[in-house]
């Protein structure tokens, strides 16, 4: 008997944690949205990693003639430019700054799972809401850069390895 309560309230706690990252995610989408201009084009860094994205789309491999430091967000880039056949270069440069978003907002299912580590569930949310709502995260995720992945692949690395269960590592 006791154990059924038990799984009747891990499973509504488990939807009602669920609803609320939903929300917060939402949210978060909204205020990158509302900020978001496709009259702004990519500038410094992001244009670089743009340019060698769109050669990698258009000539089908990486090209030998340069190379940015840090080819991993291009390549990453360039299987959507591949996929999405737009008409325009601008229209392309918004695809990578909305790529950029939503990989900033998926972030914050990790940053969920690491601060549960660490902190109660209250806490873990406000966690949450803070990494979703600070201005400077939601820059970055404008800008089209490789920041958001940074920080989410980081993220996942650190949530994996405190994982207790080792078999995702």
């Amino acid at each position: 008997m006791n154990q059924k309560i038990v799984n009747e309230f891990t499973e509504y706690n488990f939807s009602k944690i669920f609803l609320i990252l939903l929300c917060i995610m939402v949210s978060s989408i909204i205020i990158r949205i509302y900020y978001f201009s496709p009259e702004i084009y990519l500038t410094s860094d992001a244009l670089g990693y743009f340019y060698f994205a769109s050669d990698i789309a258009i000539k089908g491999n990486l090209p030998n003639n340069y190379s940015p430091a840090n080819p991993g967000w291009p390549i990453f880039v360039s299987g959507f430019f591949y996929l999405f056949n737009f008409e325009t270069v601008n229209e392309f440069m918004q695809t990578q700054k909305i790529i950029s978003i939503v990989i900033s907002v998926i972030t914050i299912i990790p940053i969920y799972f690491l601060s549960r580590k660490f902190l109660d569930q209250k806490f873990s949310i406000l966690a949450c809401i803070l990494f979703a709502f600070e201005p400077h995260l939601i820059q970055n995720s404008l800008l089209g850069i490789t920041d958001p992945l940074y920080i989410l692949l980081i993220t996942l690395g650190i949530s994996m390895s405190l994982s207790s269960n080792k078999k995702l590592i």
